[in-house]
């Protein structure tokens, strides 16, 4: 299966602009079987209460979107958006082929502040068969692990907008191949890291407050992993492909965790500093969503009946 990842800029903001710029990379990829797009990636990696404003309805915009992509172009699509359903935003990540949805993953382990926290699945069902999906930061956790361990499947995506200290590019490189590594050795099959590139924008809590500090941003290095592929060439700069052969597979050994993360790290911190900014995210969270809701149904209801009258 031919495979891409494209590795898109973060800078550019607004719905249709991303829309245009994303199809235009599209449409100079060679003969793309699958082509796999960061987290967010229809509306940008935007860590802050701000991007609600871009979320999509159910998916509807979204699949839409990416349908007209898929049977333009004969491709798969993995999409990233931000949506709402009912009276919560979620942070999710929809396939999408010629003939329709495979399915859709939501984001278990989030931007606490921003998405809805939940436990959610993590396999879309394809006809080249069950894909795992792990949106960012739920790739490092045992969550994701333990969702898919049992599962006979035929690639792992892992779409990210991974914010990093630009200044150690080979620190980075190493802990992404580490971490990628470990679950192609456990599966044997591809795994694509998606990433973008750009600026990081404010993301609230202390954790946020640290990386902004320190001058992260999106460093991009994505990269497709497997034991067996073929590298394919092209002109454009943004894009990541490879040939890779595609088979269900099942686990083939394990990965031991650490305290429920993926390579051990600082402890007191994961423990203590990101377990209070969480719970500290989860009620900022709580305090804006459902007036942010409210808001974004009284617009569309405002639209439709605008729309009514003039037609």
């Amino acid at each position: 299966m031919r495979v891409f990842t494209l590795e898109l800029n973060n800078d550019i903001r607004g719905l249709e602009e991303r829309k245009a710029y994303i199809e235009g990379l599209i449409q100079r990829l060679p003969q793309p079987e699958f082509v796999v797009l960061p987290e967010l990636s229809l509306c940008g990696y935007i860590p802050n209460q701000y991007i609600w404003q871009y979320a999509d309805d159910k998916g509807k915009d979204t699949t839409e979107w990416a349908l007209k992509m898929a049977i333009r172009y004969n491709t798969y699509i993995g999409v990233g958006y931000a949506d709402r359903e009912y009276k919560d935003f979620y942070n999710r990540y929809m396939i999408v082929g010629p003939k329709g949805v495979c399915g859709v993953v939501t984001q278990s382990e989030g931007v606490s502040a921003v998405f809805k926290r939940g436990d959610f699945k993590n396999t879309i069902a394809t006809p080249f068969g069950k894909v795992a999906v792990a949106i960012a930061y739920d790739f490092r956790r045992e969550h994701f692990y333990d969702n898919i361990k049992d599962e006979a499947i035929t690639m792992i995506l892992q779409p990210i907008a991974s914010p990093a200290d630009p200044t150690k590019p080979e620190q980075e490189r190493k802990e992404n191949d580490l971490r990628c590594s470990l679950y192609v050795s456990a599966f044997d099959v591809p795994v694509v890291y998606a990433n973008c590139v750009g600026e990081m924008d404010e993301m609230p809590g202390k954790v946020g407050d640290r990386m902004k500090r320190q001058g992260f941003r999106m460093n991009g290095m994505s990269r497709i992993y497997a034991s067996d592929d073929t590298p394919i060439e092209t002109d454009v700069p943004e894009a990541v492909g490879a040939e890779v052969k595609i088979h269900s597979k099942r686990r083939i050994r394990d990965i031991p965790f650490y305290s429920g993360y993926l390579t051990p790290g600082h402890n007191l911190y994961r423990a203590i500093t990101v377990k209070q900014d969480i719970m500290w995210a989860i009620k900022y969270y709580g305090k804006n969503h459902l007036a942010a809701i409210e808001k974004l149904e009284a617009e569309e209801l405002a639209a439709e009946n605008q729309e009514a009258e003039q037609g």
